[in-house]
């Protein structure tokens, strides 16, 4: 029985042919090679159907992310037989973070990276660790969270998303103040939302977080969230403000390498003072250095804890210091695309937001970034009024209001009266290489059943749906609550 039913399902597959090249190896990649390697997924060469709930894409409102941190995550077997190791040896590893080594492995269908965590079952405190992982979900797009435990006869292993940038520690001194700014308001968004859970970090440095691609994105995140999961358990109900300030300390100290190539306090005022122990320190700036960064850092960095910058008012200073228009550059593009944006059912909305999850995580990034900073009451829904203040920032004109009316007509397609993550995503981003043949049949092949159709039940594996209007898009547009490849790609070139 088993193996009539392998047979039938490499049978059924095999209609879809997608090209393969190589794994690729390299830890970073620049301008040049993100842009092949945003055209071309790399896949393994396999045929076999991934019935994996990989990290399951949702809608962000504050409900369903409540919801969803209810669920612990589910531990698997047969790691290897969804993902493939980057290295060509089983003990291979790319990175190794506080003597732990950190392998890369390689999803079978869709190309993405992953990292992987090794822990050896043999442990006494490792079930302890488990539990507390799968208890403890973590949603912030600041922060690579544990999206998935396998396990074998001997060990466990711990999946999050691979930031192929590399360390931040390759930037040290490089960057001008507004990168820096940048940096620090993300790590500072990572860092409040675990401080918010009452958890706190207590070993940040650069290396804890990695660019999520090449330095021109600027977008990090947090990938050494185990070790809040680390240690004997802890006797106090919450951590206490020395803990939280440890925290702010260290995310100055980040901020203030990348800025000055230096750690802090290691200047002195002058040189007959190098060998006396009571000589004053200070910090040092590079000329140029706008004043209120300088006053966010020295904050950060005073040595009281009690006159240290708490995380709220930290978080109050970045906003003062002007950061949108830091991210002016981001903003034009993905606005004027929403401008231009054709109409949308919810079968174009949900597919657009899985195929740019699964190969554009550099500019879901931007999405969210975009997303959150509008969604001021942070509800996971944008209004009329958020979309106009959103374009407001970057240009404004006569008709935007009717503009905008006329937007929500073609993207309300759950009919709320606003946008949320998924619509306003599929509509903002660039549709010109996520709708290439390789990437169509990459999707179709990641999302099909067994029988080689999309459904309402093959999706909602991989993307949080709502299923009754899932299933009446398809039978408005088909006629059936299935589509096979070619119904697939002949709705989805609609958009083009």
């Amino acid at each position: 029985m088993g193996n009539c039913s392998t047979k039938k399902r490499v049978k059924k597959q095999s209609e879809v042919v997608v090209s393969t090249e190589g794994p690729d190896e390299k830890t970073r990649i620049d301008r040049k090679q993100q842009k092949s390697q945003t055209l071309t997924p790399i896949l393994a060469k396999t045929f076999l159907s991934d019935t994996v709930n990989e990290s399951v894409i949702s809608i962000r409102s504050t409900k369903k992310i409540l919801d969803q941190q209810k669920q612990p995550i589910q531990i698997r077997s047969g790691l290897f037989r969804v993902y493939t190791l980057l290295g060509g040896r089983p003990d291979s590893f790319l990175e190794k973070l506080d003597d732990k080594q950190i392998r890369i492995v390689q999803h079978n269908i869709s190309g993405s990276k992953k990292r992987v965590e090794t822990i050896n079952k043999s442990d006494t405190s490792t079930q302890n660790f488990i539990l507390k992982i799968q208890k403890n979900r973590l949603y912030n797009e600041y922060i690579c969270p544990i999206t998935n435990i396998y396990e074998d006869t001997d060990k466990y292993y711990l999946l999050s998303d691979y930031c192929s940038g590399g360390s931040l520690n390759s930037l040290k001194g490089k960057l001008k103040d507004n990168q820096v700014t940048i940096l620090l308001n993300q790590m500072v968004t990572a860092i409040s939302y675990l401080h918010s859970k009452k958890m706190v970090h207590g070993k940040l440095s650069l290396d804890s977080f990695h660019l999520l691609n090449d330095l021109n994105s600027l977008f990090c995140k947090l990938i050494d969230a185990t070790c809040l999961f680390q240690g004997k358990e802890q006797v106090k109900i919450e951590p206490s403000q020395e803990d939280y300030a440890e925290d702010i300390y260290a995310l100055g100290m980040i901020a203030y390498q990348l800025l000055t190539g230096l750690m802090p306090y290691q200047i002195k005022i002058n040189k007959q003072q190098e060998n006396n122990e009571n000589a004053l320190v200070l910090l040092y700036f590079n000329e140029g250095t706008s004043p209120s960064l300088k006053q966010i850092l020295k904050k950060m960095l005073e040595k009281k804890i009690s006159e240290r910058i708490t995380i709220e008012e930290l978080k109050r200073q970045l906003q003062k210091n002007d950061i949108r228009n830091n991210y002016s550059d981001f903003l034009i593009k993905p606005l004027y695309l929403l401008s231009k944006c054709k109409q949308r059912n919810y079968f174009h909305v949900v597919i657009l937001a899985f195929m740019l999850n699964k190969f554009n995580q550099e500019e879901e990034c931007i999405l969210e970034k975009i997303f959150n900073d509008a969604d001021l009451d942070q509800d996971g829904l944008l209004k009329k009024e958020d979309i106009i203040r959103l374009y407001k920032s970057i240009v404004e004109y006569e008709s935007i209001n009717i503009d905008i009316q006329q937007l929500f007509q073609k993207l309300d397609v759950t009919m709320k009266e606003a946008l949320d993550i998924k619509e306003f995503v599929s509509a903002a981003l660039n549709l010109e290489d996520l709708l290439s043949q390789t990437y169509l049949e990459t999707c179709f092949k990641y999302l099909q059943n067994q029988r080689g159709y999309i459904t309402c039940n093959s999706v909602k594996k991989h993307i949080e749906i709502n299923e009754e209007l899932f299933i009446q898009t398809l039978e408005d547009i088909k006629g059936q609550q299935k589509v096979n490849y070619n119904e697939f790609t002949e709705i989805m070139r609609q958009l083009q």
